[in-house]
């Protein structure tokens, strides 16, 4: 009976007293018949042998006597005619190797039973044959007590499981393992390892996690956010605990270890599938689709029971996502979207990369599908939208800038002037409560979406985004903001306003030639004259020009009694007499200058019939308005009689033939929008909208070309005809539209490409044709290739105003590159 497995002192102890003839009893039976007595009387009669010998020597004895008992009982049929050996042969196919999969095992028990020739033994034959097979597994190395203790139970638990899952009657398999393995409580071993049924995700994690330790578990609950508001790092847990962050991710590895073992006999990944769809609706939102960008932060929306069961299954969260959606080039689509409208509508936006942007979606073929739009735009193309535009990359505060205020424009459908743009922009967008000066900076950084028609005037270019709701009036407190706080100019311009300002305060107004040439004692030491001109006109928020070429302050304009009473000394000047007949004959608004309203205009009348030229005031007589003019009715008799006596307008000449100059395309555009919006266009408004000085023949040249296209027309065909208003044509809307189109695809108006290649060759087919106003060869010569007659106008400039205006235009081409660099940087 003594086997290798027992201690030295058994053996030695036992064998010594059979050999001197004192064992008291030479067989088993004798020891378990002498019952309660049997370890004192080997305690007494046997030397050497203590309490510790002694117990061992029993339970071996009684576990012997079991073995034989059980032997006995296999070897008979049990009660309905089916032996323990036929039961078992409804698993004589399960290996030991196949049992034990997603079972919890210590390592050494593990180790033990890695060993090939037993992985591959059945199971039917180790319950068989169970102490014999513990007694050959004792002998392994590394292979104790503790460890047989293990796989005993592990064969109680596993043999009532494996014939349930075969088919074998419950009552059968009780009396089975009761045969089996003499159990006290046979019911009990056959249910103790029943693993329930999971109905949902969440019952199956509670199940695993219950499976591991008390604070192995917490440890996971923490990890993965489960039933708690955040995940909590390492550290912040280790600290609870009082261990290091290396002991807690051990910890977190040992229990999903575990758990990962038990899952085996849950169906995990069914609960996973079934719990997918309904967390994809969640991290998209219910839109269908993510993008690369926004994964991680979708992801980190997920249930903590899912994260843990993705991590138990050795899935990733970015894998879990090309399960539940279709992967797509920058993203993933999925319900409720179906991803082939998505491809169809990505397949007819491509053609928006070759397009500069950003750019409205509603002219899109497929606009009228929105979500497929959307997430064609974001998943398939990797763009970004904003406000119903397309962008390239997820905007920043001057992108959104620039498109609110393309919404507003573009919806007006007419140019706006920044003093009523600027509120709009604000109720639209209370938060960004920008400048003038910021909103021309984001405008002049996109031609393709914005053209400055006048100064501070401005149309937008192609089709709205998103059409703009505005707030109530006084949705945002305080309304415009001062010029002077925070906004994204520079503050040298910001310095030279202040400095103009107190001037203008201190001097009153002044022509901006004088500005011009005191600047050294206006401006702050160190800055240029040149930024005379640019912040005055720049800045019409702060400053008025209330005259052709005087500025001053809002509130030191005349009122309508003073220009009545008390003119200013600016307004009583022969060149302002002259501009204001030239502007009364070519139908120039009024409201241009505050100055030139009716009493302006009586005011120089008044003045000029005893102080000015008097080509200038016959001038002025012949087209003034004198029947509007707010005097009395015997002054108004008076001036009748004076205009019929002596009006008659002696300032028309020929134009010359050096103000022939091919204007910009873009300025061409911006005439045609003016004529779409009023019906009519005259030279000196041509003039405002190239920044030249108002009384510039030049201005004329565009007139002469809009006659070519026939987008204008005039009855007149005197050679002085070019003084007069013209008349818009149909043929107007159509060339805005067309050039707009052309601006808009490619943010350049250029006459070497595109439309205005086509509208040169349309006006040399017609100069032939024309007689009268304008001189046909002088406006076929603009387009000759072979001159050059896009010449720029300053070898010609001989006034210093002229100049100034020169060089405002040259600051905004320049100040225009400048600020699309930093737009796109900083975007």
């Amino acid at each position: 009976m003594l086997t290798e497995g027992t201690t030295v002192r058994l053996r030695n102890s036992v064998t010594a007293a059979a050999e001197t003839g004192i064992l008291p009893y030479l067989t088993v039976a004798e020891y378990i018949a002498a019952g309660a007595m049997a370890i004192p009387n080997m305690m007494r009669k046997v030397p050497n042998f203590g309490a510790k010998t002694a117990r061992e020597l029993d339970a071996m004895l009684k576990a012997s006597a079991e073995t034989w008992t059980r032997s006995n009982k296999i070897a008979t049929t049990v009660k309905d005619g089916s032996s323990p050996e036929e039961v078992l042969e409804f698993i004589g196919h399960i290996s030991i190797r196949q049992a034990t999969e997603g079972e919890i095992l210590s390592v050494r028990l593990e180790n033990g039973l890695a060993a090939p020739e037993i992985q591959s033994m059945r199971v039917s034959t180790v319950a068989l044959n169970l102490e014999t097979f513990l007694t050959q597994f004792r002998r392994l190395p590394n292979v104790g007590r503790i460890s047989a203790r293990e796989l005993t139970q592990l064969m109680h638990r596993l043999v009532p499981r494996l014939l349930a899952q075969n088919g074998v009657a419950h009552d059968q398999i009780v009396r089975t393992c009761s045969t089996l393995f003499g159990h006290m409580d046979a019911e009990a071993l056959c249910s103790a390892d029943d693993v329930p049924m999971h109905e949902t995700l969440a019952e199956c994690l509670d199940w695993l996690l219950s499976q591991c330790k008390d604070r192995d578990r917490e440890v996971v609950r923490r990890r993965f956010s489960i039933e708690r508001a955040d995940i909590e790092t390492l550290e912040e847990i280790g600290a609870d605990f009082g261990v290091t962050r290396e002991r807690i991710r051990q910890i977190e590895k040992r229990a999903l270890g575990r758990m990962r073992v038990r899952m085996r006999r849950v169906p995990i990944a069914d609960h996973v599938k079934a719990a997918s769809k309904g967390a994809w609706l969640e991290i998209c939102e219910g839109r269908g689709w993510i993008t690369d960008r926004r994964s991680d932060v979708a992801l980190r929306k997920l249930e903590g029971k899912l994260q843990l069961a993705l991590e138990l299954l050795r899935i990733s969260p970015h894998a879990w996502l090309s399960e539940v959606a279709e992967r797509s080039v920058h993203g993933w689509i999925g319900s409720p979207l179906d991803p082939d409208p998505v491809k169809s509508a990505a397949a007819e936006l491509a053609s928006i990369l070759k397009l500069p942007l950003p750019r409205s979606v509603r002219g899109a073929p497929c606009a009228d599908a929105p979500a497929e739009v959307e997430a064609a735009l974001r998943v398939h193309l990797g763009l970004e939208l904003e406000q119903g535009y397309v962008v390239q990359s997820k905007p920043g505060v001057r992108m959104r800038r620039a498109l609110g205020l393309h919404r507003l424009l573009v919806s007006a459908s007419s140019p706006l002037p920044a003093d009523r743009l600027i509120p709009q922009y604000h109720r639209l967008c209370p938060s960004d409560l920008c400048s003038p000066r910021d909103a021309e900076i984001v405008m002049l950084a996109a031609p393709h979406l914005f053209i400055e028609t006048y100064d501070q005037v401005w149309f937008g270019i192609g089709v709205c985004g998103s059409p703009p709701v505005l707030d109530a009036p006084c949705a945002v407190e305080g309304g415009i903001r001062s010029p002077f706080e925070q906004s994204d100019t520079d503050s040298d311009e910001e310095t030279c306003a202040a400095s103009l300002m107190a001037a203008l305060e201190r001097r009153g107004p002044e022509r901006l030639v004088t500005l011009y040439q005191n600047a050294k004692d206006i401006l702050p030491a160190g800055r240029s004259p040149n930024s005379v001109g640019p912040t005055l006109l720049t800045n019409a928020h702060i400053f008025s020009r209330l005259l052709p070429g005087i500025y001053g302050l809002p509130h030191q304009v005349p009122s309508a009694a003073d220009l009545l009473s008390d003119p200013p000394l600016y307004l009583l000047d022969n060149m302002q007499l002259r501009l204001m007949a030239l502007a009364r004959r070519a139908g120039e608004r009024r409201e241009v200058f505050p100055l030139w309203s009716l009493q302006g205009e009586f005011a120089l009348a008044r003045w000029g019939y005893k102080h000015g030229a008097p080509d200038s005031l016959r001038s002025l007589l012949a087209v003034a308005d004198i029947d509007a003019w707010p005097i009395s009715a015997s002054e108004r008799s008076h001036w009748r009689d004076v205009a019929r006596r002596e009006g008659r307008f002696e300032l028309a000449e020929p134009l010359r033939p050096d103000a022939y100059v091919r204007p910009d395309l873009d300025r061409l555009l911006a005439a045609c929008i003016e004529l779409a919006n009023t019906g009519k266009l005259n030279w000196m408004s041509v003039n405002r909208m190239a920044g030249r000085r108002i009384d510039s023949q030049v201005g004329a040249s565009t007139i002469a070309i809009l006659l070519g296209l026939g987008a204008v027309r005039i009855a007149d065909a005197d050679p002085a005809a070019w003084q007069r208003s013209h008349e818009a044509t149909d043929r107007s809307i159509t060339l805005r539209d067309e050039m707009s189109d052309e601006l808009s695809s490619t943010g350049v108006a250029s006459w070497e490409r595109g439309i205005g290649l086509r509208l040169a060759g349309d006006i040399l087919a017609a100069a032939p044709e024309i007689e009268g106003w304008p001189d046909a060869d002088r406006l076929a010569a603009m387009f000759d290739a072979e001159s050059d007659n896009s010449a720029s106008e300053e070898g010609r400039i001989v006034d210093p105003l002229d100049a100034i205006m020169a060089e405002r235009r040259q600051l905004l081409d320049r100040q225009k590159r400048e600020d699309l660099l930093r737009w796109l940087l900083e975007e």
